[in-house]
């Protein structure tokens, strides 16, 4: 039961940590669009989309080395120089195309040169990263403050350089976050350097390629389409609900640190997937709950002409949800398969694998995706757009839960989310009555109604009773040792 809940609580870490973050990079777009003039906050964007085509080989390697390293293989050495190797030409193609880009966009090619470091600095993160994930969890988190957190300052400090100030502020917190990442798993460096994995992993690397190409399908597709098929306040309104909704999809990192340890064993039960199902309802379900209580007020904060586009939430808000529930099935396929661990494993044996099906599973989410926008936007307007999302949500949902059926104890996850239910009444009677008139009394709102739902759950649930007072012990046992 310890072990679990460590595994919870890594998992709460991250959450809170990845709901900061939206906070923060919410702070952060407000600096600089309040401090930059127009052209410079534009170009911000443009070299922003840019360099997201050169992160395409990003996860080459780190995809197959948290599999590796769950796994007992001595690889993090390897995988960090490797993801180095990769991003050197690509940095160069970045750092000649800088002139072109420069004149095309009619800026100076100084934030251009900046943003070129960028390039390795995420490949090498992301290969740290992969390692952490496996085995320190818990201190990706403080990517939030190493990261987000300090490149507002550094950026406010810097302003006075325009945006290659903003970029450079960008640069040292990212820095900051790689030395200590490698700080942190500084003892799981190998001496030697394993060729025989990466000329393995390299042959193999049509898998992660083709899974990474899904997510650019994806947001292509949808911004293409939603963008051409909505109007400019369509649009707007649309990409506040995505926002908010974010929020709620962040609860799917609740669920990493349960891959982690399903990928290390390569074995888990029908008792750990309940235990991990019930953790994760606990948070959506009142967040889906009081998201659409208070999506009039949601929107508002973005502008009280939002406010009457608020009813698209729920789609999006119910999408999150099934996409959170959807991270748990597939760490559960994800982890138990070991035909990947042999190294001399063929294209065709991995096309067999059932990575490979949920790539595929992937691709049809992102078929049903295209297809349904261009049926009902035209139809619906920005209602369908969302209404699209949910769809798209709910194949993958369907059919990973299919896959895993034989792990799921329907009835109790029933029962689970029932209670939950139950639990989130006295917070919504407190959320319809006491409904923030301002933007500022919103999150205050917020905290009242989470402390009320969590009062309520701990009274009518006896397990989850149990849950929180061993998230207590276990938080105690970590904390009272660094107060001493």
């Amino acid at each position: 039961m310890v072990s679990r809940i460590r595994v919870r609580l890594s998992g709460l870490i991250l959450f809170i940590s990845n709901l900061l973050s939206f906070l923060f990079g919410f702070i952060f777009i407000v600096l600089i669009s309040r401090n930059l003039g127009q052209g410079d906050l534009g170009l911000w964007f443009y070299i922003g989309s840019i360099i997201t085509y050169f992160e395409f080989l990003v996860k080459v390697l780190p995809f197959w080395a948290t599999r590796d390293f769950a796994r007992g293989r001595l690889i993090a050495r390897a995988a960090i120089t490797s993801s180095i190797m990769i991003s050197i030409p690509l940095t160069l193609i970045f750092l000649s195309l800088s002139g072109i880009l420069s004149t095309a966009s009619q800026a100076p090619i100084y934030p251009f040169l900046a943003a070129s470091l960028l390039i390795p600095i995420y490949y090498v993160s992301t290969s740290i990263n992969s390692i952490m994930y496996v085995k320190y969890p818990q201190k990706v988190a403080w990517r939030v403050p190493l990261i987000d957190g300090l490149k507002i300052p550094i950026a406010l400090y810097l302003l006075p350089y325009g945006l290659t100030g903003v970029l450079t502020a960008v640069i040292i917190a990212n820095l900051i976050y790689v030395a200590y990442g490698i700080y942190v798993i500084r003892q799981d460096l190998e001496k030697g350097f394993d060729k025989d994995w990466l000329k393995s992993r390299i042959k193999h690397s049509w898998l992660p390629l083709i899974q990474s190409s899904i997510g650019y399908v994806n947001s292509a597709s949808d911004q293409f389409l939603v963008g051409t098929l909505l109007s400019p306040s369509q649009l707007s309104t649309y990409g506040i609900g995505i926002t908010i909704s974010n929020t709620v999809r962040a609860s799917s990192q609740l669920s990493l640190p349960f891959t982690m340890n399903v990928l290390s064993k390569t074995s888990t039960s029908r008792e750990e997937v309940s235990s991990m199902m019930k953790f994760v309802t606990i948070f959506v379900i009142p967040m889906l709950i009081g998201g659409i209580i208070l999506s009039n007020e949601l929107f508002g904060i973005f502008g009280p002409i939002y406010r009457e586009s608020a009813w698209i939430l729920w789609p999006l808000l119910s999408s999150a949800v099934l996409i959170s529930y959807s991270a748990i099935f597939y760490g559960i396929i994800s982890g138990l398969e070991k035909i990947d661990y042999n190294l001399e494993a063929d294209f065709k044996t991995l096309l067999k694998s059932r990575l490979f099906k949920l790539t595929l599973i992937d691709y049809v989410a992102t078929a049903a995706l295209i297809i349904s926008s261009m049926t009902m936007i035209p139809w619906l307007g920005v209602f369908g757009a969302a209404l699209s999302r949910l769809i798209a949500a709910s194949i993958p949902f369907t059919i990973l839960s299919i896959m895993c059926i034989q792990y799921l104890k329907l009835t109790k996850i029933l029962k689970d989310v029932a209670l939950a239910t139950i639990a989130c009444i006295p917070m919504t009677i407190y959320l319809i009555l006491f409904k923030p008139t301002r933007a500022a009394l919103a999150l205050f709102t917020i905290a009242v109604a989470a402390i009320i739902y969590f009062i309520s759950l701990y009274i009518i649930d006896a397990e989850a009773r149990k849950l929180i007072r061993k998230f207590i012990e276990e938080v105690s046992r970590r904390l009272l040792p660094l107060l001493e």
